[in-house]
């Protein structure tokens, strides 16, 4: 295993903090020797820089972590840079790793521990109509970088099962399994293989560009 592997599964072995506000859901958890000790799951909608913090203070409980893993997406552009942002700054007040993690591994990860075949179709809610799809074989490996595909556009030849927040919004002809709608959840980290080969920057993962942009900035 090449020395930066090495690395970061030793930071893995915990305590490790996963932070998760990509989509409606606000998801924390600690994990330590690949076992989740704590962990909150909370539906919001909108409101994650108003409840991220309470829910971080109630689970850390004074704890502090090893290395920190954030959802990077795809997802809401706003939830995505809320949970990047802390993520970093809880990283640089504890001078701990900050990794990054996609949001279809997660889900992706979770849907192979329900038993869902591959190849997997994991179709996250894009907004505006669209849905990202990204495709994982039997390993959690992924078979090409995530699109963003007009829902009534949505191909699914090839693919054994669907999973992810899109799932409600897109028409599966039968022979395709269906998963679970719910948002990625960070518990599931102990279920991707060989998490730290997984790892991405913490920064935020864009299918598409932002639909805000900043003051001044060239269109």
């Amino acid at each position: 295993m090449p020395d930066t592997l090495t690395a970061a599964a030793d930071a893995l072995a915990g305590p490790l903090l996963g932070i998760g506000t990509a989509h409606r859901a606000c998801s924390l958890a600690l994990v330590e020797k690949g076992a989740v000790t704590r962990h909150t799951d909370e539906l919001i909608g909108r409101g994650h820089a108003e409840r991220l913090m309470p829910m971080l203070a109630e689970l850390l409980g004074g704890v502090t972590a090893n290395s920190i893993i954030v959802e990077t997406g795809p997802g809401s552009f706003t939830g995505i840079r809320i949970g990047v942002a802390a993520a970093r700054a809880l990283g640089l007040a504890w001078n701990v790793p900050v990794h990054g993690i996609s949001s279809s591994l997660l889900t992706a990860a979770r849907a192979f521990h329900e038993g869902l075949p591959a190849p997997l179709g994991i179709v996250l809610d894009g907004g505006r109509g669209e849905v990202f799809l990204e495709r994982f074989d039997e390993t959690a490996a992924s078979l090409g970088p995530p699109v963003a595909v007009p829902r009534g556009d949505l191909a699914l030849e090839g693919i054994a099962a669907i999973a992810g927040t899109g799932l409600e919004l897109v028409d599966a002809p039968s022979p395709v399994a269906r998963g679970s709608a719910d948002p990625p959840r960070l518990v599931d980290l102990v279920h991707v293989p060989n998490l730290e080969r997984h790892l991405l920057p913490p920064q935020p993962l864009y299918v598409r560009p932002p639909d805000a942009k900043v003051p001044g900035a060239p269109c």
